[in-house]
């Protein structure tokens, strides 16, 4: 037996035995797609050593239920995952959890759960390889590597991947190489019971090459396919792997082997047939010999490329900050942005993002195939195209759920700062892309426009209710909502500053530039913005957000008139209010005033923390009516003489 073919066997020994050891986990698509695996991590330039290394090839697993065939591959081929550590898979705290996860095991590229993800965060890599490439190609091609995705039947089945399929053919991505694991098998049974689609013909369609593997069992056949597609120069390519999922168990090429462990007599007898230990972990020794030559992969490559990286430092200091340590005086910036009208806050932020852009080089995005209406063109670039490799706004299309995992895999490659828009109940097309921003602490700045029932004549439809809150209960994710374009300046500078995801939600309709509106309040996530007349004897607190602050400010006035001392609040980022310390919020809302009043145009359940047991909550908590902006607001009860009324009752 040749050593490659030891090492695969020793990769499906291994993974059934995390498997069984686990009682949990997919042995079928390890058993399965080993050679595919090994195939790629054989021809993937990478440095095991040093897992980081910027210009290493990217390796991202789609189907991430394949997880321990991946831990598997990542301690034969010298990465710092031990056997230990596969002991320990899918075990509480463990370095081996049951999917992938970037935050936690070295060599991990990208985390991925729900299917289709991954294969969209690998356009994500692909795009911003390709634009820091050329941004670097006078300096040694200091950018210059692949991005490999391994899918399966499950991840193509997913739209996400079709949309992100679509896209990386447009744009030509000819070093985005796609791996699919044909074994023609889903969880409830055949494919045929669900899907009957010719795969190639759909790819080809899209702009790629096409590559088929009848016997995908033999890695040299992977390994062939692979080299003749990294020959692409202007198409992506996915690698059709014919594969036999459970290959070597009694259940091969059933849907059984697909999710459950096997029984220890499945397991002696595939060792046997295998060739390898049947000792659980144990590895022998013409493997460990193999394993400690390919430890060393990579290194040579890694060293020379640091030498480029210190003469890119002494020739062009400025290219070398931005894309390996960024950091840039966006205060400076946004200090000399002068707001004086009343204007849209989308507006605002259209102002804010095309000066940050001059400031911040490597920011890049765009929206889903709403520029016009989000705002968010960087006006002295140009599309990002196949004929244009530098242009810093991205086409996303109509493709939502893959424009906000493209985002993920920008972000994950480094050197990009990514943005993406939409409006604000279209969200729900990208959350689960904006919980793996959360999840693996990726800096992606959403801007959502569109933010209230002021969008009108829209209807219901498009009138955002639930999606504010919505957003919010995403652990890890800053949701602001600015007041007006003052606070958007605020909501942009937390944006390039946070180590996480951060939404900012913007208007459609103009709001008045508030007198003591303050964009370095914003990092505090709720501020007073209009003091009470009378602070010794404090009657009521109006806490709103976004467009809801100036209205709360006419309450405040028309009560003030009547004799009561009221206190507006606005609270554009509930999640940096509530990180802020106790003496700070208490000041903000003093525990001696229970009686308060919330005011959001969306739904009020996040709001009983806030106004507790005495206070109300205004809100919105059905779908909304198509008309005129201001007449659905004050159909919803968004207007001062309805607030005043409520006040006032609250208030006997």
């Amino acid at each position: 037996m040749e050593i490659e073919q030891k090492v695969i066997n020793t990769l499906r020994k291994l993974s059934l035995e995390q498997i069984m050891t686990a009682k949990s986990g997919h042995p079928g698509v390890a058993l399965g797609a080993a050679p595919i695996m090994f195939a790629l991590y054989n021809n993937a330039n990478i440095c095991p050593k040093k897992p980081d290394w910027f210009n290493r090839d990217r390796i991202i697993i789609s189907c991430g239920h394949a997880s321990s065939l991946i831990y598997s591959t990542l301690h034969l081929f010298g990465y710092n995952v031990s056997i230990d550590d596969l002991k320990q898979f899918r075990q509480l705290g463990s370095y081996t959890p049951g999917h992938p996860e970037e935050t936690v095991t070295s060599g991990v590229d990208c985390s991925t759960g729900a299917l289709g993800q991954g294969f969209a965060n690998a356009v994500g890599f692909a795009i911003a390889e390709n634009f820091l490439s050329e941004k670097t190609k006078k300096y040694q091609k200091i950018v210059d590597h692949y991005t490999f995705v391994m899918c399966g039947d499950g991840d193509l089945m997913e739209g996400i991947s079709y949309e992100a399929a679509a896209m990386a053919g447009n744009l030509k991505l000819n070093k985005l190489i796609a791996l699919y694991d044909s074994n023609d098998i889903s969880l409830d049974g055949k494919l045929s019971l669900s899907s009957n689609e010719d795969v190639q013909k759909r790819f080809e369609a899209c702009g790629w090459q096409v590559l088929f593997v009848k016997d995908a069992n033999q890695w040299k056949n992977v390994n062939k396919a692979i080299i003749k597609a990294k020959q692409s120069t202007d198409k992506p390519t996915l690698i059709i792997c014919k594969t036999v999922i459970g290959y070597g168990s009694k259940l091969a090429g059933s849907e059984k082997c697909h999710g459950k462990p096997f029984s220890d007599e499945d397991v002696a007898q595939m060792c046997a047939s295998l060739g390898v230990s049947d000792v659980p972990f144990k590895i022998d020794e013409d493997v460990l010999l193999w394993q400690k030559n390919v430890s060393n992969k990579g290194e040579i490559e890694e060293q020379k490329w640091q030498q480029k990286v210190e003469q890119l430092k002494e020739n062009n200091k400025e290219l070398y900050n931005e894309i390996f340590a960024p950091k840039f005086n966006i205060n400076k910036t946004l200090n000399e942005i002068k707001f004086k009208e009343a204007l849209a806050t989308r507006d605002a932020g259209k102002t804010v993002l095309n000066k940050l852009a001059n400031t911040v080089p490597n920011l890049i995005g765009g929206s889903a195939d709403l520029v016009g209406a989000t705002k968010t063109y960087i006006d002295n670039s140009s599309y990002y195209s196949a004929t244009n490799r530098i242009g810093r706004n991205i086409a996303f299309g109509v493709r939502e759920h893959s424009m906000a995992a493209i985002a993920n895999g920008i972000a994950l490659h480094k050197g990009l700062k990514p943005f993406v828009s939409t409006f604000l109940v279209f969200s729900d097309y990208c959350r689960y892309a904006i919980r793996m921003s959360a999840l693996m602490n990726l800096p992606v700045l959403y801007i959502w426009t569109h933010d209230s029932l002021a969008v009108g004549e829209d209807g219901a439809t498009h009138q955002p209710i639930e999606q504010l809150e919505s957003l919010r209960l995403i652990p890890n994710h800053c949701v602001i909502r600015p007041a007006d374009a003052e606070e958007t300046k605020g909501a942009y500078k937390i944006a390039m500053q946070e180590n996480c995801p951060v939404s900012v939600v913007l208007s459609r309709q103009t709001l008045p530039i508030l007198k003591s509106s303050s964009a370095n309040n914003v990092e505090y996530g709720g501020y007073v913005i209009s003091e009470e007349q009378n602070p010794k004897n404090l009657e009521l607190i109006l806490i709103a957000t976004g467009s809801e602050v100036s209205l709360c400010i006419n309450v405040q006035k028309e009560l003030e008139k009547q004799g009561h001392s009221v206190r507006v609040v606005s609270m554009p980022c509930k999640e940096l209010f509530f990180k802020q310390d106790k003496t700070y919020q208490n000041k903000v809302l003093p525990k001696k005033c229970v009686k308060r009043i919330s005011v959001e145009a969306g739904v009020t359940s996040g709001w009983a923390k806030i106004v507790g047991d005495n206070g109300v909550a205004i809100g919105v908590n059905q779908f909304g009516e198509s008309g005129k902006g201001q007449e659905v607001m004050e159909l919803f009860g968004f207007d001062v003489k309805n607030i005043v009324k409520i006040a006032k009752k609250l208030l006997k």
